[in-house]
């Protein structure tokens, strides 16, 4: 592995923090196609800049993008959660054994 431990957990860090930012927005703009849903069943026909955004998925995957390299991250295909779970363990990464997957596998479990 060329990469150090060190050099891992800091692109770990970034990705946690940009996946937090990108949970944070994804509540947002969900939020508001519900109040643009209520609005709709209600007889309102305002309209929402961030709903407008929404339906046109090309900004999102920009900035998608723009994030993926500015994390550095390859652009690469991307991959079923099957195919991830399997390259982890080719490279000796046991998911079990990892805090955030142990929390997804019980919320799945539920």
């Amino acid at each position: 592995m060329s990469e150090t431990l060190e050099t891992v957990v800091n692109r770990l860090e970034r990705l946690e923090t940009a996946v937090q930012k990108m949970s944070e927005q994804l509540t947002s703009i969900a939020e508001e196609l519900r109040l643009r849903q209520k609005e709709k069943q209600h007889g309102a026909t305002k309209t929402s800049p961030l709903a407008d955004l929404v339906a046109d998925k090309r900004p999102l995957a920009e900035a998608f993008k723009e994030m993926r390299k500015r994390l550095n991250i390859p652009d690469t295909p991307t991959m079923s959660l099957e195919e991830v779970r399997e390259s982890m363990v080719h490279g000796g990464i046991r998911p079990e054994d990892n805090e955030f997957s142990r929390a997804i596998i019980e919320e799945r479990e539920r």
